[in-house]
C-alpha cells in the first residue's frame, strides 16, 4: 500500500513550523524530498507512518496530529484538492473525495449516509496503523480546515466521533472543532447538517472541478495497473486520445487476447464495451462544460465517426441531448 507523495508536503511544513529541519527525516527514512513535487510518485505506507511517528515524537507535541491541519493544503492533494475547491456544494465535495480516495491511499474508503437532519463521512484507513490516535486527529482536522476553505470560517460541524478513547485533555479537540465531539466510537465519522453541506458554495467552479476531476480518473485508472479493469480504463482512455478503440486493439494493449480479455472482465462482473460507455459518459460530461470544444471536437474525442451519433449515446446517458446542456454552460 502507498500514499500519494505530495500530500507529505504538509508534514513538511510542519516540522519546519516546529523549527525541526525535515530533509535530514524524510532521508532517514528512504524518501527524497523531490517526490514531494512529482504528481505521479508514491510513498510506501509503511515508510510514510514511520516518518509521521518520529516527527510527532521530536515535535514533543501532544497535539501534533491535530496541530497538521494548519499545514494541510488542497494543493497536497493534486487534481483532486483542486477539484475539491472548485465543488459547488460540500456534498459534491464529499462525493469527489469518496468516489477517489484511493488517489491518497489504497485502502482508504470514505463512506457517506444520511437520514432526514444529517450528513454522515465515515474514515477507515483499513489498515493497522503505528499510532492511531495521531492518523485520525489527522484526518478529522484535515476534513474540518478542508471544509471552512470552500464553507467559510465559520463553519462548524455539527459533531463528530472518534474511535480513540478520549484524552485526559480534551480543550484543544473542543477549540479546533466547535462541535460536540464523541469518543470511543466505532468508527471515524464527520457530521454535517443537510442544509449546511446542500448550500451553494461562492467561489464554486463546475467546469474547473469537472477538469481536475478528469485528471483523477486518468491518475488512477495508470496507477492502479495490477486491477485489470482499471488496466482497461487507461488503456481505453488513451486509444480515445489517439482515435482508435477496440476490443482487440485494448486487449493487445494490456498484452492479451480479446478472448481472455473477456473472461478476466467477466469476473469482475463487467465487460469492455460496459468500460467504454463508462469512461464515454464520464469524459462527455466533463468535455461539455468546456465551450472551446465544439460537439464534433467532442464526438471525434470520445471515438464517435458521427455527432449524431454521441448525440444519442448522450442522451440516452443524461435524458438531454448535448445541446441543451451546452446551452446552461456558463
Amino acid at each position: 500500500m502507498s500514499i500519494f507523495a505530495p500530500a507529505l508536503g504538509a508534514l513538511w511544513e510542519q516540522l519546519k513550523g516546529y523549527g525541526i529541519d525535515p530533509e535530514p527525516l524524510f532521508r532517514e527514512e528512504g524518501i527524497e524530498p523531490e517526490v514531494l513535487f512529482d504528481p505521479g510518485a508514491r510513498i510506501p505506507l509503511e515508510q510514510y507512518q514511520r516518518l509521521d511517528v518520529k516527527a510527532a515524537e521530536l515535535s514533543g507535541d501532544p497535539y501534533f496530529g491535530l496541530k497538521g491541519a494548519q499545514y494541510s493544503r488542497p494543493a497536497h492533494l493534486g487534481a483532486l484538492g483542486f477539484a475539491w475547491l472548485a465543488s459547488s456544494s460540500l456534498r459534491t465535495a464529499f462525493q469527489r473525495l469518496s468516489r477517489y480516495a484511493h488517489v491518497i491511499q489504497e485502502k482508504l474508503t470514505i463512506d457517506l449516509d444520511e437520514d432526514d437532519e444529517l450528513f454522515y463521512v465515515r474514515m477507515d484507513a483499513h489498515m493497522p496503523l503505528l499510532n492511531k490516535r495521531i492518523r485520525e486527529n489527522g484526518q478529522i482536522a484535515a476534513v474540518t480546515k478542508f471544509c471552512r476553505m470552500i464553507a467559510g470560517e465559520d463553519f462548524n460541524p455539527t459533531s463528530i466521533r472518534m474511535k480513540q478513547p478520549e484524552p485526559e485533555d480534551a480543550g484543544y479537540y473542543y477549540e479546533l472543532f466547535r462541535c460536540a465531539i464523541e469518543f470511543n466510537c466505532e468508527a471515524t465519522t464527520f457530521i454535517i447538517r443537510l442544509e449546511d453541506v446542500d448550500r451553494r458554495l461562492t467561489g464554486s467552479n463546475d467546469q474547473l472541478a469537472k477538469l481536475n476531476e478528469h485528471i483523477v480518473v486518468k491518475y488512477l485508472a495508470h496507477n492502479e495497473k495490477q486491477d485489470v479493469v482499471n488496466r482497461v480504463k487507461a488503456a481505453i482512455i488513451d486509444g480515445l486520445a489517439n482515435g482508435v478503440v477496440t476490443e482487440a486493439l485494448i486487449a493487445d494493449e494490456i498484452h492479451t487476447t480479446p478472448r481472455n480479455l473477456h473472461r478476466k472482465l467477466q469476473k469482475e462482473d463487467t465487460s469492455f464495451k460496459q468500460l467504454l460507455t463508462e469512461i464515454r459518459k464520464e469524459l462527455a460530461q466533463q468535455y461539455i462544460q468546456d465551450r472551446s470544444k465544439t460537439l464534433t471536437e467532442i464526438s471525434f474525442m470520445l471515438g464517435f465517426s458521427e455527432v449524431s451519433s454521441f448525440s444519442r449515446a448522450f442522451k440516452g446517458w443524461t435524458g438531454k441531448p448535448p445541446s441543451e446542456v451546452r446551452q446552461g454552460v456558463a
